[in-house]
């Protein structure tokens, strides 16, 4: 990434900053966050809720997905949405198992059943 900062520096005195990083597809507060030696760290906060996610996850024996976990971690006074569990649940790659059906089960029981 430091190679691409360089090159914007180096294009921005001939040509418009916004320009450069468009054509580059680099967002212009990350470029001048490098120019003013600023790093990105992920936050205390996305640690915090991941690890609250992952939490409720493996409590509920992967039964729970994103819309269950979000009702929970909001009924424990945590602010997060739906989209920001579903992103932390992909990163983590969390996967909540589906149920099989009723009908599937009442099925394979009474064939048991009847040999």
């Amino acid at each position: 990434m430091k190679q691409v900062y360089g090159l914007i520096e180096r294009l921005s005195e001939e040509f418009a900053v916004d320009g450069v990083c468009a054509l580059l597809e680099v967002s212009r507060s990350c470029y001048y966050d490098f120019r003013a030696q600023k790093t990105y760290q992920a936050g205390q906060r996305k640690q915090e809720q991941a690890g609250a996610v992952a939490q409720v996850f493996w409590t509920h024996k992967r039964r729970y997905g994103q819309r269950r976990i979000v009702a929970e971690l909001q009924a424990k006074g945590l602010k997060i949405g739906r989209h920001r569990v579903r992103t932390l649940m992909q990163s983590q790659e969390l996967l909540a198992i589906q149920p099989k059906s009723f009908e599937q089960l009442f099925y394979q029981l009474n064939k048991q059943n009847l040999s």
